[in-house]
């Protein structure tokens, strides 16, 4: 038999998907169907219970007998159980219709599993399935402006929240998102890779991003648990209600990083101004930031742009298979960039 490393990438989902069926048996879920979403760091199925199906309130905002497994890529038990705290919390105190965690039979939130296959085994962890659709196209102010409310509400929760001793999750200032334990290789060296007309604008957006945070500290006006991963693909739509259901990047970080990365996604379209304040009225309707913080949205929305240049360029050097797929999403990204400042 090959060692893991050895196996294609199908190889290696062949062998993972044998260690979800395994840990479907901790959770009383034998025999349930395994649909593969998603591999992509962490492997992801969709779960469909072997059981008759169950009448679900209308205030209820998960499907019935339908859950999400992941096999995580981190090995961490503490980041791992403090992102399923975090979710309990939004559920439970926030009432936000968030993916709640399952646990085991024995009342475990996360369980190691190993298999022969997978070497060290891995980490896996069980999310009720949220009810909703994509909304893959039609997006409109009326959405956004959702949006702009659910992220306030986070926001609002986040800022009151006192996480439980040994809360452990990862802190999104700068030195977060660009530091080598992430990205695996130090910036000035991933700045070199890039084609030359991106890497002035990255150090520029680099430097200036790191004086503002530091001017707006660390207090529950600017700073706390954030999404930090709020595009379109990871908010389900019911009716009018917008609903986030990936946590895999929350942690500590600035407001406008998330706001950022949301608007990031319609900088460049001809419904900028109308979205832009479509979601600002959303989201003052719930939380008020100072005009000092929403002066540098669009720096913020540039950041989203440097930081995915410089993940793209980690990707190339530890994926080179997939160089093609990780250079075009530089490209796309670094022309973001240029236009965010007029750099060409």
């Amino acid at each position: 038999m090959k060692s893991y490393n050895e196996l294609t990438r199908l190889g290696q989902l062949r062998r993972l998907r044998q260690l979800a069926e395994v840990a479907l048996d901790a959770y009383g879920l034998t025999n349930s169907r395994l649909v593969f979403l998603h591999y992509e760091g962490n492997v992801v199925f969709r779960v469909d219970a072997q059981h008759p199906a169950v009448v679900v309130d209308k205030v209820n905002p998960y499907v019935p007998n339908r859950y999400v497994l992941r096999i995580l890529s981190i090995s961490d038990a503490d980041t791992i159980r403090s992102e399923l705290t975090w979710l309990a919390a939004l559920r439970r105190d926030a009432g936000l219709s968030v993916p709640e965690p399952i646990p085991t039979l024995g009342w475990k939130l996360l369980i190691p599993i190993t298999t022969p296959g997978v070497p060290h085994g891995r980490v896996v962890t069980l999310l009720r399935w949220v009810d909703g659709r994509r909304l893959i196209k039609g997006r409109c102010p009326t959405h956004v402006r959702a949006l702009g409310r659910l992220m306030a509400e986070l926001h609002r929760f986040a800022a009151d929240w006192q996480p439980p001793e040994g809360f452990k999750r990862f802190h999104w200032d700068w030195d977060g998102l660009t530091g080598e334990t992430g990205l695996g290789h130090p910036i000035d060296e991933l700045v070199s890779s890039m084609p030359k007309q991106y890497q002035k604008p990255v150090a520029e957006v680099s430097d200036q991003v790191q004086a503002v945070m530091e001017s707006f500290g660390k207090g529950s006006d600017a700073y706390g648990m954030i999404f930090a991963d709020m595009y379109m693909e990871n908010v389900l739509f019911k009716a009018e209600e917008p609903r986030a259901i990936d946590f895999e990047d929350c942690g500590f970080g600035y407001w406008m990083y998330d706001i950022g990365t949301l608007m990031s996604q319609c900088w460049w379209t001809e419904e900028r101004e109308r979205f832009r304040e479509a979601f600002l009225e959303g989201h003052s309707r719930v939380l008020s930031l100072s005009e000092s913080q929403l002066a540098h949205l669009e720096l913020f929305v540039a950041t989203q742009y440097a930081v995915a240049l410089l993940w793209s360029s980690a990707f190339i050097k530890h994926d080179p298979a997939r160089r093609a797929a990780h250079e075009k999403w530089r490209e796309k990204e670094g022309n973001n960039l240029l236009r965010c400042f007029a750099w060409r």
